[in-house]
């Protein structure tokens, strides 16, 4: 019996435990424990049979949900491979698409410049024959009104007059008489007529009148006037050209119509297919970035599968061991419990009981003395303890234990005070764990965010270089583009100011020749009149005088016999000389004509080369604005993340702070407070030893605390 009161101790029970309570005896109140373990195991049971079917319910909706997501992983990831390959198939058509409405734009533009030239050849051949068939007409004009008032019979000044002005036209009608439309109008006989009246004007002048009774008998009579048939086919003439101008100046404006049309058609077509390019390029872009997007929702659902099934995997493997774990543990606890029961059984027989009550004396005696003895040392401990750490709570327990409390409540005092030791020290530690996690994790997170400010820094300044460039470079594109438009504006104006000197030159050069041809018509109307022949200029020999006064003067006619024949060598050598000046004048007139002509025609070119080079301007002009905005846009972003950044970095600042308040004091005393409490718990678990009587006298030299 003298070990039955260490036993207890050793279980956990307290002295008194086996001291008489009311009469009842060791054994007894040893029942009573044995059958309060037996509720504890049952309790216990019943808790953990509670946690394991939680445990279970866990692992069945884990499974489940877990089984429900991969599959459903598994679907998504089919579905974004498919959408991935369609999105590769829409991007090559729009490729495809894109490169010909490129194509398309620039067949257009071709096809309206080629429009464009072909129409402006049109109208310049069109304002030739236009002069043409205005001068024809002119001509033609000019010999029809001479014509009208010739044939009356009378040769005086009037028709002298006429003569002359006849002779002057003569010119323009033949060159009318060489023109594509002369040749087509006219008959043969008429074409003859004219041609001899080109050669001999003359002689559709003078004519037989007719009585008037002859003129209504037959209006053509036996011989029609000269000047009237070449008259009616000036005038059939003049009329063929007027309607051809009027046809050419119809089909002139039914082309130009037509060219305003075409040019409106392929205006519009320009339109549609820059606008249907841009919805092309638009949807390849978002095209291209939804395929990005479903490349990396893909990439992570993938990734997130394999994690779910390494999970589901796991988890399957631990919910059967926990399930072995738990049928093992329901089994033992079975046994344990069984074990419980025939142990009460046999204290509880009546021959058991007729023992323990023989020997309660003796039991009782040494009980008391170990009892003393053990209170006196834990007494000693626990005041040296608190003595040593000024701790109120274990001198209230050691006065406890110096007063005499029940054992079995200065023992769970104990083991409250050792719990909440081990549980500060738990607390200590966790916060210790804490806060070189946070810390840690807070520098991290402070060097990652610094490196992630500078990089935005750097990368804003590039974006900003480039934005100055770009800006630099649209301001000196607008430029040219403006240096462009006024030079095709001067070059317009110089060729504008040309053209209408060149008119002005032109019609001041055909008045004149018409004023020559009138003045040599004028001059020569005398000696033609009296069939003289002109001769070229002379020099006039001087007389030559003799003194001799027997001899008689001589005159310069004196070689002509008297006939007065005019100054037909002046004359003729002045007529040489205006048909000279007129036939430098006609020349003069088809150089300039031909130089106006080369002159639009560079002007032409050299427009189109500037017209072209405008048009690559403002492309380049708007690609840099394009690019420009979409620099502006990444500088926004970027900006924005710095900001994000460093308001992250002001977060983690001010948690460094906070931090440091929090933790400072681990690293200062951390290890001495664990120290401590280890003492602490140390005597404290000596003491309940103590008070258990698991001590032995020979511990005495150990209760001084230094």
């Amino acid at each position: 019996m003298k070990c039955v009161v260490p036993l207890l101790g050793s279980l956990g029970l307290s002295a008194n435990a086996v001291t008489l309570n009311g009469g009842q005896s060791p054994i007894a109140r040893v029942v009573g424990l044995i059958i309060e373990l037996k509720a504890g195991v049952e309790k216990d049971g019943k808790t953990e049979q509670q946690e394991y079917d939680k445990y279970a319910c866990w692992c069945e909706n884990t499974l489940a949900r877990k089984a429900k997501a991969i599959n459903d992983a598994k679907d998504l990831i089919d579905k974004l491979g498919k959408e991935i390959l369609g999105l590769k198939g829409d991007l090559g058509s729009h490729g495809a698409e894109i490169q010909q409405l490129n194509k398309d734009i620039e067949d257009n533009k071709r096809s309206t410049q080629e429009a464009t030239e072909v129409r402006d050849k049109e109208n310049d051949e069109f304002e030739a024959a236009k002069n043409q068939n205005e001068q024809c007409m002119g001509a033609l004009e000019q010999a029809i009104k001479i014509l009208t008032g010739a044939g009356t019979g009378k040769k005086g000044f009037l028709e002298t007059m006429q003569e002359a002005q006849l002779l002057s036209v003569v010119g323009g009608v033949s060159k009318v008489l060489d023109t594509p439309l002369a040749t087509h109008t006219l008959s043969a006989e008429s074409i003859q007529t004219v041609q001899d009246f080109v050669s001999k004007p003359q002689a559709f002048i003078g004519s037989k009148s007719m009585s008037a009774a002859q003129t209504d008998q037959n209006p053509y009579g036996d011989y029609a006037p000269q000047s009237s048939a070449i008259q009616g086919i000036l005038k059939g003439m003049y009329d063929a050209f007027a309607a051809d101008i009027e046809k050419d100046n119809a089909e002139e404006s039914d082309r130009q119509k037509a060219f305003e049309e075409l040019m409106a058609t392929k205006k519009e077509e320009l339109a549609t297919l820059e606008a249907t390019l841009e919805k092309q390029s638009g949807d390849q872009a978002t095209k291209r970035q939804r395929e990005a997007e479903a490349q990396t929702e893909r990439d992570d659902t993938e990734a997130q599968l394999k994690a779910d099934e390494d999970f589901f995997e796991n988890t399957k493997d631990s919910c059967k061991q926990k399930a072995k774990e738990w049928s093992e543990r329901s089994r033992l606890r079975t046994e344990e419990l069984r074990g419980i029961e025939e142990a009460i059984q046999i204290l509880q027989d009546p021959e058991a009981q007729s023992t323990f009550d023989a020997s309660a004396t003796t039991f009782v005696q040494v009980s008391k003395k170990a009892s003393a003895h053990h209170r006196s040392k834990a007494f000693t401990r626990l005041r040296k303890l608190a003595s040593k750490y000024r701790n109120v709570a274990m001198a209230t327990l050691a006065a406890e234990v110096k007063t005499g409390g029940h054992f079995d409540k200065i023992m769970v005092m104990i083991d409250k005070m050792i719990a909440d030791l081990r549980k500060e020290e738990q607390s200590d530690i966790a916060h210790r764990d804490r806060c070189q996690s946070s810390e840690g994790k807070n520098k991290n997170d402070m060097e990652d965010l610094t490196h992630d400010i500078e990089k935005h820094s750097e990368d804003i300044g590039r974006l900003e270089d480039k934005e100055t460039e770009l800006k630099a470079t649209i301001q000196s594109l607008q430029d040219q583009i403006m240096e462009t438009k006024n030079a095709m504006k001067e070059a317009l104006d110089i060729r504008n100011e040309e053209t209408a000197t060149f008119k002005q030159a032109l019609k001041d050069d055909t008045d004149a020749v018409k004023v020559i041809e009138m003045a040599i018509g004028a001059l020569a109307k005398f000696y033609k009149k009296n069939k003289i022949p002109l001769g070229l200029m002379q020099n006039k020999q001087e007389p030559e005088y003799k003194v001799d006064e027997d001899q008689a003067p001589t005159t310069s006619f004196d070689s002509e016999g008297g006939a007065y024949g005019g100054r037909k060598g002046e004359s003729g050598g002045i007529i040489s000389i205006m048909e000279m000046i007129k036939e430098d004048t006609e020349k003069e007139m088809k150089t300039s004509t031909q130089d106006e002509e080369d002159s639009q025609l560079a002007f032409e070119k050299n427009r189109a080369k500037m017209r072209k080079t405008l048009e690559a301007q403002e492309t380049s002009k708007t690609e840099g604005e394009k690019e420009l905005s979409g620099t502006q846009g990444k500088i926004a972003d970027t900006e924005e993340a710095k900001s994000s950044a460093a308001a992250d970095l002001a977060e983690e600042q001010a948690l460094e702070g906070t931090l440091d308040n929090d933790c400072a004091w681990v690293e200062q005393h951390f290890d001495s407070r664990r120290e401590k409490r280890k003492t602490e718990i140390d005597g404290l678990v000596e003491a309940k030893n103590f008070l258990s009587g698991a001590g032995s006298d020979d511990d005495d030299d150990d209760l001084d605390l230094d």
